[in-house]
Parts: structure tokens; sequence; C-alpha cells
């Protein structure tokens, strides 16, 4: 039975909830079973949950299905990035010297969630601070992919897609600064949302830069994601689109994103997936840009500008530099070299990119774009290996646009790439239109229907085959 429970939808198991065909604390222990069996292998997950209180959650949101006053996330495990804080339950911000930290409230979101009826269900791993792309943690170890256990499962929010992927927890909670909920989502084949800059509380997660930073909602499927949404969102996001007179939705491919080349699989399978939309009766469009910036240029250097001053204002760097893992470190000393005049005069192309995606977004209702270039990468031993940086421009210049503009965007399985891995395609629609992006989404996920469903098996031994 621990099988089927661990791949069931939140949405499926709020329906068997309520019927009385499963119970909170039945859940619960088979998915800690989970957990348990097949954790070691991928290092999903830096905390584990405690069990004794969440089967007390648990308990409770019994009695509520029972006396008809279950809420929203009742009985839901939710798997919670460890840069959120959470009180009482240990938050590490992925850093050794927050190993035994344990926050004294919770923050905003998981306040939300357990305001819900959501089960918090362990602190799932992340590059240090939020700051890396394959949440390769020298602190607390690799990361690895559910789907092969030699590569990465993308960052920072590694740990929180290799949980949904091994089927640990139905949600997830990840941060996304340049990308770290949708790379990871696209690596790991699950659904993650970047919301509209600012439509998530930001207090209590620890800061990376504080003009790009957003937290979303990861899971399984569009459903569950829109369910989590509802939940930690200070609003849903209700612009409207779709208001072109006899147009259902319209689809817009601009190649001109696409600064680094796409890999071969992944052209494949963005083109592959216009013909499907095309085919449900979405009317799919190609556009051409106007003149951008180099994207990936603009997204690092204010990365590096606003994360120096993040970690300078906590008085970590560079006081405590020794104790930094060798890739941020490297990184802190890399940004001291930005200038004031560096960073400027990027956020003025910031502003012209701003401008384009307006642009691009005044003529289609969503646009339909890789969230990486190319597919994830092994796990590298001990240093980074000398391409890390180009591996970082080939997949992040891909998320750049949606950060820097401050735009909504869901990444969505879409295929697989020629080795087995997943293939993520992400959806951006203008500000605060989530709603309408989540109905774009399930499109998608219904249109490449034949690529869905399917998860790892995990093996005693670390290896993964496909399960339909």
């Amino acid at each position: 039975m621990t099988d089927e429970i661990a791949y069931l939808s939140a949405t499926s198991l709020r329906e068997y909830y309520a019927a009385g065909q499963l119970s909170p604390v039945e859940v619960v222990e088979a998915l800690a079973e989970r957990i348990s069996q097949f954790d070691a292998q991928l290092n999903a997950l830096v905390t584990p949950p405690v069990l004794d209180h969440a089967k007390q959650v648990a308990f409770q949101a019994q009695r509520r299905y029972r006396t008809g006053t279950a809420r929203v996330l009742e009985g839901i495990p939710v798997i919670v990035k460890d840069l959120i804080d959470t009180a009482g339950f240990r938050t590490t911000y992925g850093s050794k010297m927050f190993a035994d930290h344990q926050p004294g409230q919770d923050a905003d979101i998981v306040a939300r969630i357990r305001e819900a009826g959501g089960v918090v269900f362990g602190k799932s791993a992340t590059h240090e601070f939020g700051w890396g792309i394959t949440t390769d943690n020298e602190h607390f170890g690799a990361t690895r992919n559910p789907w092969r256990g030699s590569h990465v499962p993308g960052g920072s929010s590694g740990g929180s897609a290799a949980a949904l992927a091994a089927g640990f927890a139905p949600l997830a909670v990840g941060t996304d600064t340049a990308g770290s909920v949708r790379i990871p989502a696209a690596f790991c084949g699950v659904v993650g949302l970047r919301p509209t800059l600012g439509a998530v509380d930001m207090t209590g997660v620890q800061a990376l830069a504080p003009s790009l930073d957003s937290a979303g909602p990861m899971a399984r499927t569009v459903a569950d994601v829109r369910l989590l949404h509802s939940v930690i969102a200070r609003e849903a996001g209700s612009r409207r689109i779709s208001a072109r007179s006899g147009v259902e939705l319209t689809v817009g491919i601009c190649r001109d994103l696409d600064q680094i080349a796409l890999a071969p699989d992944t052209a494949t399978v963005r083109d592959q997936a216009a013909a499907l939309l095309a085919q449900q009766g979405v009317k799919v469009v190609e556009l051409e840009a106007p003149p951008l910036p180099r994207l990936y240029e603009v997204l690092s250097t204010t990365v590096l500008g606003e994360g120096l001053w993040t970690h300078r204002q906590t008085g970590l760097w560079p006081r405590q530099a020794g104790d930094y893992g060798s890739d941020v470190r490297s990184r802190l000393r890399r940004a001291e070299q930005v200038s004031f005049d560096n960073y400027v005069s990027t956020q003025r192309d910031r502003a012209q990119l701003r401008s384009a995606m307006a642009r691009l977004l005044g003529t289609v209702d969503v646009l339909l774009t890789p969230v990486s270039a190319v597919s994830p990468k092994p796990v590298s031993s001990g240093l980074p290996a000398p391409a890390e940086p180009d591996f970082r421009e080939q997949v992040m210049t891909s998320t750049a646009p949606q950060s820097l503009a401050g735009l909504p965007a869901c990444s969505v399985r879409a295929g697989f790439d020629s080795e087995g891995l997943p293939v993520g395609l992400q959806l951006t629609a203008a500000a605060n239109a989530e709603q309408d992006l989540l109905r774009a989404a399930q499109l998608l996920y219904d249109a490449t229907g034949q690529v869905q469903g399917r998860w790892p098996e995990l093996a005693p031994t670390g290896s993964a085959n496909v399960r339909t």
C-alpha cells in the first residue's frame, strides 16, 4: 500500500480522506516509511519529518474530516525547503553555520500552511544559502536526481523536487531567485511555479537577492500546485488573460530568448509540445523580440551585487568567510569585484528587458520557453568542475527573463531526453496572472499526457527505472 500512497496527489488525498477511504495518519506513516527506505540514496531531506509530531497533526486532521471542518490542506504532508523558517524545527539555510539553528517562529509561508491544516513533513536540502543550481552541498552532501542518481536534481530547491519525484510527499515549497523552483522542477519532472514578484510574503525566508527573491509551490500535478498556491500567496493572482475575441488561448514562441543554443532533445520537446497544443485548438505564434541585453550577464551581476549586500548585512561576510562552502565563497569574492557602476548599468539593462517582455506578452497570453537549454549534468565530486560556469549559463539564461522582470512562470514536464531524463518547459504570463497561467499550464500538462504520470522506481542499489 505504501507504493500506491506515495504517488497520490494532494487533491486525491483530500477526496480519500473525506470519503473515509484513507486516514491522514495512515498516509503520514506510509510516507515516513518510504523516506526511511530511500532517502539515504537521494539525500533529498536535510531534516526528516518528526513522526510523532506529524502523527499528532494528522490525528487532529482525521477528527476534522469526521466533523466536517476540514481546511484546504487538512492532513496533507508538505515538505518545506530549508531556507524557510520553521518554529522549533531545524532550519540550516544549507550552511554549517546554522547546523543546529531552530527558529523561534514560522515563516509566513509555513504559518499559512499550518493554518490550512497542512502537515510540515521535513525540511528539504538546498544549495548553501540558496546560491547554486545543483544542490551539491559541501556541508550536507549532494542531493541526487531520482531519475538517475549520478546526476544533479537542479537547485537550489533540488531537495524539494527530488522528494516529490521520489514519492516522499505530494506537496513541497521552494524558493526561486534565478530559477531555483523551475530548474529542479524541470530536471526532476515535477511542476513548479514561480509567482509574480511580491505575491508571496517572504518574511522568514533567507534572502539572497531581494529584488529577485520569490517562493512558490511545487507538486507532481498542476492542480496540486494551484492548491498550494492558493494557500501561500497573498492573493490568487486574478488578472484575466485570453481576452482576445474568438481565441481561447494564444501561446507565443520567441526564439530570440534562446541566447544559448538549445540541446537537440530540448528543442525537439519544445517543438513537439507546441504542436500538441496546436492540435488542442491553442493558437501558437512565432514572435520576434525587441533588442535584448545579454540575459545571463544581467542576472549574474544582479545576484552577485545583491547577494554580497545580503551577506554583509547579516554580518557573516567576510567575518566567517572560512565557514562558507568553496563555491559560495568564490561567488562572494567575485561579487566584491562588482562596482556600483556595474550594478546600476545592469539595472538599466534590466529595465530594457522588462519592456521587451511586456511587449511580447502584449501580443500573446503566455510564452512557451525551455527551463534549461541542457539536461542535468552529473554530480561533481569535490570542488566544482571547471565547466560549472558554462553549465550555469546554459541553464540560467532560460530562467533569467522571468526573474529579472518579476513575472510568474510555471515549469511542466513535457518530455524526456535521449537518456531518459525529464525535460521541462515553462509558461510565462503577465504579472498577477497566476490563475490564467495555471490554466495554460494545465492545458500543456493535458496535451503532453503521454509523458505524465511516470515516475522513477527506486531500488535499494540507488538505481532508478521508469515506472508507468
